[in-house]
């Protein structure tokens, strides 16, 4: 309130002291053939000094800015203070005047008071004791001279100020008491205005942060990252994505609890390395991101960054050991935008997680032609019409002690008009970070039921399913419906799904599945060895069949790769799995997966995958063994 009223006052004080120093000046020069030199010369001189010295110190004070509250209080009791003497002075040198002169000074004197009062007051409406004592100071000396001229109009004028002024006193108030409320609220505004202001700014500290870690989240990242490029100042620095490797194993064998503080510990140990030029970020999950301004020294902040992720951490009893993979992006070689700076770095993480098997990857020139194929793969699949362009191939799975054909795995071909053949390992990988792999699931599932209608009974049909199609209900719900359409044995009907798929989500996995085993479709885990799976996931999985990885069977002629073959043979019959071996190509290879007791196996030595017409033309003889080497030169 002080300081309001302070703030009003440093402009309306110096007006004051200009209109008194105007009409007293004209007071003076009306009565100076009359009065003596001391009234119009020395007097005012005296009060004009004191009035203009006022004036300056207001002048200044109010190019200062607000005062503090204490100051201003000061400056408030001081106007108080000063304004009856100074008043009263004033009126009292004017009513000296009066004796001099003619009824026209006379009436210019009555004049002067009452509009210099009146001026007075107006100008003191934010501080209205002070305005009051001004009233006060002249208002009885001026009703005195009135009446002591023993004219009616004088007495009038006095009478008429007297009510003037008292009007004037109580609209003043009135409007003090406006003010005061106006400022009231104004100050609470400004309260409220200053709290808002602090909890957005702890909104915004919060929505940028991550709450475990206390690392500025993926947000965040994204807005450092967008200041960064929109800088323009051609300064390089680098941006990293990294990756914790084996993460996931350790978050369900001990729990999210454990998981959560494995986080903590790595982000404390990430800010801790990082240095001075680099921001550490959780971008979420297992992701950390990097931004580093010293470009000339981020290979080896990467290897610290590195060595500090797999060192053994202890959580509580446990000691836990993970290891990273790390992509690189630099500005302005990589890109210039942010988008593509994030999208870069993010691919050459993937090189290192899955080509250099973890560790740094930078993203060169020679990674540039791989993105953009990626990316004109991407858009095809985008616009591709998989009913027209995808094939499918079936590969024979044969039964070991017979020879006969037991079942085929039916495998996606696609042949795009603009992109020509397109290798199914390409194109699965980038459809499987959009929506398309639920397309191509849909699409080789209706060729594959469709082709497995003209298959003999005998023979089953495995179709692979990805793990973005395990957690898509609408796909899970099509396959359903298409094998209940089928009119197809459901126990002719296989599900493969990767080691890598069922660890994403454990137990998402595991639903989905059971739901397709109550129809009665089998459960085959593919490529079994090369992930982290372990005998528990196993047990929890519903499944029927193990599909041993070719990278086992391509080292049975070794004593460990056959050691390690048998062993998988015969853990899956202890708990109740039968056997199917990938990538069997020499004769030798068979003979030793049919020692140690596998069912079943797939692979060159047999035959390569076949379209449905050859295939049929090779089932035309149920009989036939698939063992025969005549018959299988003849088809290679």
């Amino acid at each position: 309130m002080a300081v309001s009223q302070a703030a009003n006052l440093q402009r309306q004080v110096p007006l004051l002291y200009g209109l008194l120093l105007i009409n007293s000046l004209a007071v003076a020069i009306t009565h100076r053939a009359q009065a003596p030199l001391s009234l119009t010369l020395s007097a005012p001189g005296v009060l004009f000094t004191i009035t203009i010295i006022r004036m300056i110190h207001w002048l200044r004070s109010s190019r200062t800015g607000l005062p503090s509250p204490e100051e201003a209080k000061r400056q408030l009791r001081l106007v108080t203070m000063v304004a009856a003497p100074i008043a009263a002075a004033y009126a009292g040198w004017s009513l000296s005047l009066a004796p001099y002169g003619g009824p026209f000074e006379q009436a210019h004197v009555a004049l002067y008071i009452s509009t210099t009062v009146i001026g007075c007051i107006f100008c003191l409406v934010v501080l209205p004791q002070a305005a009051l004592l001004v009233a006060l100071s002249v208002l009885p000396a001026f009703i005195i001279f009135c009446f002591s001229k023993r004219l009616l109009t004088f007495a009038t004028i006095g009478i008429n100020v007297a009510l003037v002024l008292a009007v004037l006193l109580r609209v003043l108030f009135n409007g003090f008491e406006h003010f005061r409320k106006q400022v009231k609220s104004s100050s609470l505004l400004a309260t409220q205005h200053h709290e808002l202001q602090r909890l957005n700014e702890e909104n915004r500290k919060l929505a940028m942060t991550d709450s475990l870690t206390g690392l500025p989240n993926r947000r965040q990242f994204y807005a450092d990252l967008d200041a960064w490029t929109d800088q323009n100042t051609g300064l390089p620095f680098a941006v990293g994505v990294l990756d914790l490797d084996r993460f996931k194993p350790i978050n369900d064998t001990y729990g999210h609890q454990v998981g959560d503080r494995l986080l903590e510990a790595i982000g404390r140990r990430l800010r801790a390395t990082a240095g001075p030029s680099v921001q550490v970020y959780r971008l979420g999950g297992d992701e950390f991101g990097l931004i580093d301004t010293q470009v000339a020294d981020f290979a080896r902040t990467c290897e610290r960054l590195l060595q500090q992720v797999r060192a053994p951490l202890r959580i509580g009893e446990i000691v836990l050991s993970v290891g990273g993979s790390l992509g690189v992006a630099q500005y302005p070689d990589a890109g210039t935008k942010a988008a593509d700076l994030f999208d870069r770095a993010d691919y050459a993480l993937y090189h290192a997680k899955h080509v250099h098997g973890g560790g740094v990857c930078l993203f060169t020139p020679s990674l540039e032609t791989a993105v953009r194929a990626d990316r004109a793969i991407e858009a095809a699949l985008q616009a591709s019409s998989f009913e027209e362009e995808l094939s499918i191939v079936l590969q024979p799975i044969v039964e070991l002690a017979s020879g006969r054909l037991s079942a085929v795995e039916v495998l996606a071909r696609w042949s795009n008009p603009m992109l020509g053949e397109i290798s199914a390992m390409e194109f699965i990988a980038i459809a499987e970070r959009s929506t398309a792999i639920h397309s191509i699931t849909r699409a080789v599932f209706k060729k594959g039921l469709k082709a497995a209608r003209q298959l003999p009974d005998c023979v089953a049909v495995s179709f692979n399913i990805s793990a973005c199609d395990l957690t898509s209900a609408s796909t899970l719900a099509f396959i359903r419906d298409e094998i209940a359409s089928a009119g197809i044995a459901p126990h002719r009907i296989w599900i493969e799904v990767t080691e890598t798929a069922v660890m994403r989500n454990a137990d998402a996995a595991a639903q989905a599945l059971q739901a397709f085993r109550d129809l009665g479709v089998g459960i085959a885990l593919d490529d079994f060895g090369t992930g982290y799976s372990s005998l528990g996931y196993v047990q929890r999985l519903p499944l029927d069949k193990v599909k041993i990885d070719r990278s086992f069977v391509g080292a049975l002629d070794t004593e460990e790769g056959s050691t390690i073959t048998s062993a998988v043979i015969t853990l899956c019959h202890t708990i109740g799995l039968t056997c199917v071996a990938e990538g069997v190509e020499t004769e030798a290879q068979r003979q030793t997966l049919a020692e140690a007791g596998c069912e079943h196996a797939q692979g060159y030595l047999f035959s390569k995958p076949l379209p449905l017409a050859e295939l049929l033309l090779r089932c035309a003889d149920a009989q036939a063994s698939w063992l025969d080497s005549d018959r299988r030169t003849a088809v290679a």
